[in-house]
């Protein structure tokens, strides 16, 4: 049994070594996930395909995390099991590489996309339930905002940096490029594998769990229920737009790889700095405020991206720029208070359940979301039904649609001053 001293020497430590192991996953996602819609669309899949590949697998992840509880008991170790879920990971991205290039089938590639996600969103849970143990809830504001910032700062170098190399390859042998990418994402990875080995974890039993039911019909989890409800809401109406942006992008826009990563990591640069700022924000505020103000203005982002559309050429990208830029400022603000708000509530028991509770609905209301934008981005709309002439092409309706869910979702959890969400 450690001592309260050394035991808050390792802590201040290990929160240290966890900023240098989220550096290293934000290399490996600014390289991987990043990209994917953008390799799907060199694999020549459709808008409903891309969709489909972006969400599904997702909602396949949400539905497996929730085993990650149950492999947390086996193992005893949320250090141990993370890093074995790393390893697998990371070999998954090679194979999806391989698997896309050489066959020439949807559906293969599709179980492959959904088991590496599914091993992804299987370390929230834990990962998430140990940090809240480690940070002191009077810090987490800032601690996490401080944390954020550095993992956008390699997350902006890294994207930016696999852009170039796209670009280069862009008429050449793109798929080449996509490989190299990839394989540097892998090493980047193990180095997040390694880091994460090298925290501090408690003993098993000094904040292990009780096995109990949790049923959020209780009066006891009514604002976890109301939180998951929106958290759930607002994700389906984000996911109709948000998986096809990078189709989008090149396909409605025109942006070649070059111009896509320099759009992301602009708007990552604004949500960078912007971290800190959230960070004090909340810890002067509260969760609430951050989230209701935030989430107003993220609802107005579809519509006017549809205007962007009907920009000329030479104003497109640096007025994408900004529109980007805010929306990352927006929702750079509203991710943290979000989780900030989970942390409130979820402190001491049972918090790998009610974590992984949140993901399973996430992850079913992103994949209900992808799924009606792709499947309405495919549909070939008459010029009729068009409204105002603005909205001309399937990408457009899904905007739109989107804009609409936006708001209704606003007006039902967010329009009071005082909330429980």
């Amino acid at each position: 049994m450690l001592d309260k001293k050394r035991q808050t020497n390792l802590i201040r430590s290990s929160l240290k070594i966890s900023t240098i192991e989220g550096s290293w996953w934000a290399v490996m996602y600014g390289m991987v996930e990043a990209y994917f819609s953008a390799f799907f669309e060199i694999l020549r899949y459709s808008s409903f395909e891309i969709s489909i590949l972006t969400t599904f697998p997702l909602f396949i992840g949400a539905c497996v995390q929730n085993l990650a509880y149950k492999f947390y008991h086996f193992f005893q170790s949320r250090k141990i099991l993370l890093v074995a879920l790393k390893f697998l990971q990371s070999l998954l991205i090679p194979t999806i590489y391989l698997v896309g290039i050489k066959l020439d089938n949807f559906f293969i590639f599709l179980i492959f996309i959904s088991a590496y996600f599914a091993i992804a969103l299987s370390q929230q849970s834990p990962w998430t339930s140990w940090m809240g143990y480690l940070v002191p809830s009077r810090l987490r504001g800032r601690y996490f905002g401080h944390r954020s910032q550095i993992i956008r700062i390699s997350m902006l170098v890294s994207s930016l940096f696999a852009g170039v190399i796209l670009n280069a390859f862009e008429n050449n042998d793109p798929i080449l490029g996509f490989g190299i990418i990839f394989i540097i994402g892998v090493i980047a990875n193990f180095g997040s594998a390694y880091y994460l080995f090298s925290q501090y974890e408690p003993s098993y039993h000094s904040f292990e769990e009780k096995d109990e039911k949790i049923d959020l019909r209780d009066m006891k989890f009514e604002i976890i229920k109301k939180y998951i409800s929106y958290d759930s809401f607002s994700e389906l109406s984000f996911s109709i737009s948000g998986p096809l942006m990078m189709v989008y992008w090149i396909r409605e826009l025109n942006f070649n790889y070059l111009e896509i990563a320099i759009l992301i990591n602009a708007s990552q640069l604004i949500g960078l700095f912007s971290m800190r700022y959230w960070g004090r924000k909340i810890d002067k505020i509260g969760t609430y405020p951050v989230i209701r103000f935030n989430s107003m203005w993220i609802c107005l982002f579809p519509i006017l991206w549809i205007i962007i559309y009907y920009l000329h050429d030479h104003l497109r990208l640096p007025l994408s720029l900004i529109l980007a830029s805010l929306a990352s400022l927006l929702f750079s603000g509203r991710a943290l208070a979000m989780d900030n708000r989970l942390y409130e509530h979820m402190n001491g028991k049972s918090m790998i359940k009610l974590t992984s509770k949140r993901v399973f609905y996430r992850g079913t209301a992103i994949f209900i979301g992808g799924f009606i934008g792709g499947l309405v981005s495919g549909i070939n709309y008459s010029i009729d039904i068009y409204l105002f002439e603005i909205i001309k092409t399937g990408f457009h309706v899904v905007l739109f649609i989107s804009f609409i869910i936006r708001s209704i979702i606003w007006i039902k959890f967010l329009r009071k001053v005082k909330g429980q969400v």
